[in-house]
């Protein structure tokens, strides 16, 4: 009988070069995509806009499909979010244990299906509004929507990295203070 966490996140093997590219591709294309789409969202770059909501759409249906189909431990196969999981690690976290702060969260599984969900959909209704013009507003409101559930991944993925390395999180963001500081100076004062 396996437990919750292990049902959760099954033994990952090292990814492999091509699994790598692939994920890097992918975050690529889709935050490119997002980007574009959310900044040209407006009547004078609306080509620009189709454009990237495609490119998003074919990512997410490309990303889909390898999370589907990949293999038992493979870094493109899809977390499965169980909640006990989620509270057994938020539990042992809160009472100190140090290998919940080093493996891998359930959080990242919620995260993954909030973005894909959010994001799927605001892609998936932007091609419904090319063909139905009622479906706009829901398409609009959608890709607001999402730009929070970006943040949020965005927030997420720093505070996981906090937690998991923070006098090493803490030196970084010390020594970014400092080089901004210098950097100000430095235009201040040439």
């Amino acid at each position: 009988m396996t437990s919750s966490k292990e049902a959760a996140m099954p033994p990952r093997r090292k990814p492999t070069a091509a699994e790598m590219a692939f994920l890097l591709s992918f975050h690529a294309a889709l935050s490119g995509a997002f980007i574009v789409a959310y900044l040209t969202a407006d009547e004078d770059t609306y080509g620009m806009h189709v454009a990237a909501g495609y490119t998003a759409l074919v990512a997410l249906t490309l990303r889909a499909v390898a999370g589907i189909f990949a293999k038992d431990g493979s870094v493109l196969r899809f977390p499965r979010p169980l909640l006990g999981a989620t509270l057994g690690w938020f539990t042992r976290l809160l009472s100190g244990d140090a290998n919940a702060r080093r493996e891998r969260s359930p959080l990242l599984a919620w995260m993954a299906l909030a973005l894909l969900i959010g994001v799927g959909a605001a892609a998936a209704t932007g091609a419904v509004a090319d063909f139905l013009p009622s479906a706009e507003d829901l398409h609009e409101a959608l890709g607001e929507a999402s730009l929070f559930i970006v943040f949020a991944h965005i927030a997420l993925v720093l505070a996981l990295h906090v937690l998991k390395e923070p006098g090493r999180a803490a030196s970084s963001l010390r020594s970014l203070v400092e080089r901004f500081h210098t950097a100000r100076r430095e235009v201040r004062h040439p």
